[in-house]
């Protein structure tokens, strides 16, 4: 039978305080092939499509015994402690660089049980002396990467067009932009806070706008976004290419969990159709953001980027915990002044020959602040001093 550092793996079990990860049984393919007929499981998954009992039967009988018979891996069978439900599945890769992978059926997510089994395989790893473990997920996937987080995994970048799964079987090969997390066997075992806080299940809302994170399916609307007038005002002096606002809007919710921008989606709550853009950038000191926008040209000219810029910044402010929050746009950009003077946003000065225009040249940027009232005499509030 296999081993790894010395422990026999083929009837490993490990338990946490509402789980037990153990080896996949014959009985356990009627509950797979139930939970792989729902489509959801293929969203970022690598499977045959339908997924028969055929199926199931050959991963629990097979596919799954190879690496604990091999020593190259943990296949494990995530099932309740109190009842013993098949609630999902989890693995440890052990061969080259230890890698976790898991999926959760539809019933049993939102419970925290990808984070429990992680949690659990990454401690056993190390206990065996690995000294790194990784994961990686689709940049979607932000139910994976808020597990990933809440065990403890540091975000370390993407790996662009990695391979997914597939490419035996008759599974075609599937490949995609993938957010890599890894954790050290010297890390806190403690989950690691999102990188901004979540908003209200609707968004940031008047009776005339909504702010929500954006989403892959707002890619057209933010590529309409990026016309000639954009360009022209923007600091970069040439619009957005559609493969960067693609992959922009793709990995904004994982931008929200682990990066240094919150991307904003404004959305016209009379049509439901996205005007724009916000995006709130953490500037480089600590507590100060940096605020961008864009507005669709259908919606120019009805002061969103004001509307934007107050409740974006009363959620900066009571929610997320900024102390200040900068904007700029280039001078001779009235629409712009405007807004962040009809938002309460005072004149903070002018930097010369700044930001870049289409043609080579640079423009003077004038800036704007924003101040916390908490902090409007520089002094923390009352309740952040120590007695």
């Amino acid at each position: 039978m296999g081993t790894f550092r010395g422990v026999e793996l083929a009837d490993l079990a490990l338990s946490t305080d509402r789980l037990v990860l153990r080896p996949w049984t014959a009985d356990d393919a009627t509950a797979v092939a139930e939970i792989m007929a729902d489509d959801e499981m293929h969203r970022f998954l690598a499977l045959p499509h339908p997924y028969t009992r055929a199926d199931a039967r050959r991963y629990v009988g097979e596919i799954a015994v190879i690496p604990r018979a091999a020593g190259t891996g943990l296949e494990c069978a995530v099932v309740e402690r109190d009842g013993g439900r098949l609630v999902g599945s989890a693995a440890l890769r052990l061969g080259g660089e230890p890698e976790i992978g898991y999926w959760i059926a539809p019933f049993a997510q939102r419970r925290g049980y990808a984070t429990e089994a992680t949690r659990a395989l990454a401690q056993w790893a190390f206990d065996t002396g690995v000294p790194r473990v990784s994961l990686l997920c689709d940049v979607r996937n932000v139910g994976s990467a808020r597990a990933a987080l809440g065990a403890g995994f540091a975000f370390e970048g993407i790996a662009r067009n990695g391979f997914v799964g597939g490419g035996a079987g008759g599974v075609p090969e599937r490949r995609g932009n993938l957010a890599r997390f890894a954790r050290l066997a010297g890390d806190p075992d403690e989950p690691i806070p999102p990188a901004f806080p979540s908003l209200p299940p609707d968004g940031l809302r008047d009776d005339v706008l909504q702010l929500r994170p954006a989403r892959p399916e707002d890619t057209a609307a933010l590529i309409e976004s990026e016309d000639e007038v954009t360009a022209w005002w923007s600091f970069q002096g040439t619009p957005k290419s559609p493969a960067d606002v693609s992959s922009a809007a793709e990995r904004a919710e994982l931008d929200w969990l682990v990066g240094g921008m919150a991307f904003f989606a404004m959305v016209d709550v009379a049509t439901g159709r996205v005007a724009g853009s916000v995006q709130l950038r953490k500037a480089g000191p600590p507590l100060v953001g940096g605020v961008g926008y864009v507005v669709h040209p259908a919606f120019r000219g009805r002061r969103y980027t004001t509307r934007a810029l107050g409740l974006l910044s009363m959620w900066a402010f009571e929610v997320a915990g900024f102390v200040r929050l900068e904007l700029g746009a280039k001078v001779g950009n009235e629409a712009s002044v405007r807004a962040a003077a009809s938002a309460g946003w005072e004149a903070d000065g002018i930097r010369r020959t700044r930001l870049r225009n289409g043609d080579g040249s640079f423009s003077d940027e004038v800036r704007f602040a924003l101040i916390n009232p908490a902090y409007a005499d520089g002094q923390p509030p009352d309740s952040l001093i120590s007695p």
